[in-house]
């Protein structure tokens, strides 16, 4: 009768410890996601502040603007080159208290001066307007790491093994930044026809965390007509977004924009 009984214990432990297993396997498989019908349908305004789930069950507040706002002149940088600097801002408000209320002209006029240094920062803004140009994701990465936001340059890749990577740290509660081209990419073999799907140029994006239905949650500056209302806060699938971004092997250390080739890829945010 012991040793049945002993038997009976054993096998009760096994088999909590394979469904806990299971359990554990099937949250690492779904990671953290924001329910679909909690996200917005209607974010065609200026600037929207969007709650996204994030680890350790706290959510993230990210503002998210519009380089078409009334506020802006169709001639100001950020109307014209904002992209870069309004997608790092949107992370900067929701990953750090000290700047939760900074806009993209904030961040451009005033950090990336005191981060870069005043003469690398004249050298771009001295410019003509049309010859501004946006932040690289390589600038990026030394922003976030001066705000104290650790973050990993990926430059080169194959599509399925970023959209796994990306996903996966998606599902993990943190952002990532992309790089986008207005030409379909496959392993990095571009094609010739033009697709402004996503960017008229080159275009710079956040990605803030994935849906319960699978969809990548896009925090855009640009408005698309493709999207009806859903402007700064857009939905589609890793999978089809992975061929609008472009692998690089150059290793540039170029503070601002100077080609696909040199400043394409992706970053990671933690």
């Amino acid at each position: 009768m012991f040793r049945s009984n002993k038997i009976k214990h054993i096998f009760s432990t096994i088999l909590a410890a394979a469904l806990l297993f299971s359990f554990e396997a099937s949250a690492a498989v779904t990671g953290i996601t924001t329910p679909y019908a909690k996200l917005p349908q209607d974010t065609n305004i200026d600037e929207y502040v969007v709650d996204v789930n994030s680890a350790n069950g706290t959510t993230r507040s990210y503002h998210v603007f519009s380089q078409g706002a009334s506020t802006l002149s169709e001639k100001s940088y950020v109307a014209i080159h904002g992209c870069a600097v309004s997608a790092l801002t949107t992370i900067l408000t929701a990953h750090s208290p000290k700047y939760a209320d900074y806009t993209p002209t904030m961040t451009y006029q005033t950090l990336e001066k005191k981060v870069f240094g005043l003469k690398k920062w004249r050298a771009n803004y001295s410019k003509r307007p049309a010859k501004q140009m946006p932040v690289s994701l390589y600038g990026i990465t030394r922003i976030l790491s001066y705000c104290g936001i650790r973050s990993k340059y990926v430059r080169n890749f194959k599509d399925a093994k970023a959209v796994k990577e990306i996903e996966n740290h998606l599902r993990k509660g943190k952002p990532v930044i992309i790089e986008v081209n207005n030409h379909r990419q496959t392993n990095g073999r571009i094609s010739r026809k033009y697709d402004k799907k996503w960017a008229t140029t080159k275009h710079t994006m956040a990605l803030l965390g994935m849906t319960n239905t699978g969809n990548v949650i896009v925090a855009d500056s640009a408005t698309r007509l493709w999207s009806g209302t859903n402007q700064r806060i857009k939905y589609t699938k890793m999978s089809s977004l992975v061929h609008y971004m472009v692998p690089t092997k150059s290793k540039s250390r170029s503070l601002y924009y100077t080609s696909i080739k040199a400043n394409g890829g992706y970053i990671l945010v933690y």
